[in-house]
């Protein structure tokens, strides 16, 4: 990329467009903090057609596919909300089932250590964060806490109504209950009767299936970081944090 002199009202649109996108990875972090991971798909993301989502696993790849996804984790929090509600009536019996959304279960993704550009004709940015996290989740054998470490890598499309996300990556080294071990420690947890709908629950599975990243264990061979993103004027010369083919 040629270094670029941009003016004075340029520079402060860009540092703008910085702050936008770095208000984004904050709010959808806010999101699972505040039980609000249904609403991400509407709040944040393109609409067009050729979005993507990425875990260890593979690709949600399209718009269906990408708000399946997020449409998945409501209905799951509606029913674990409500076998909640079920199982300690004398403490939620007198509120209803939409204040109980999200009762018993904790969701943090903080996102820190920001890489952040702003393509040099200001229509597409790149972003990479470090989430390191907890989650409380209600499982079939009961409450489980989570310690996930990830690496959350976005790109960026301004659009008529602002900044949107085109493709996410969120890929995981630990993701793993607190007390054991993190290089796949088998756990033993009993199956709780009163919970039992959830082992029935499935989420949707990638429709692009393919191992984008390990999960950490001592034999894994180094595993580097999704690239930080570096200048860029156009999308046409940077890597994508999307899935590269189909």
């Amino acid at each position: 990329m040629i270094k670029q002199q941009y003016s004075s009202e340029q520079l402060l649109t860009r540092w703008e467009d910085r702050r936008a996108c770095q208000n984004i990875a904050g709010k959808f972090s806010h999101s699972y903090v505040i039980h609000e991971e249904e609403l991400i798909y509407d709040r944040f993301w393109s609409k067009r057609d050729d979005v993507c989502l990425g875990f260890n696993e593979g690709w949600y790849n399209g718009a269906e596919a990408v708000k399946g996804y997020y449409d998945a984790l409501g209905e799951k929090k509606k029913l674990a909300s409500k076998l909640i509600r079920d199982r300690f009536p004398e403490e939620l019996a007198q509120y209803s089932e939409e204040e109980c959304a999200g009762v018993g279960i904790l969701g943090y993704k903080p996102v820190d250590t920001c890489v952040l550009e702003v393509a040099g004709n200001g229509e597409t940015a790149k972003g990479l964060w470090i989430c390191r996290g907890a989650s409380m989740e209600l499982t079939s054998c009961g409450f489980v806490l989570n310690t996930e470490w990830s690496y959350l890598a976005i790109d960026f499309i301004k659009e008529e109504d602002g900044w949107k996300i085109w493709h996410m990556k969120n890929v995981f080294d630990v993701l793993t209950p607190m007390g054991y071990g993190w290089a796949g420690e088998p756990t033993d947890f009993t199956e709780a009767p009163e919970f039992a709908p959830l082992k029935d629950f499935k989420m949707p599975e990638p429709n692009v299936p393919m191992k984008l990243r390990e999960y950490y264990h001592p034999m894994r061979v180094f595993s580097p970081s999704p690239m930080p993103p570096e200048p860029y004027y156009d999308f046409s010369e940077t890597f994508t944090y999307g899935i590269e083919e189909v």
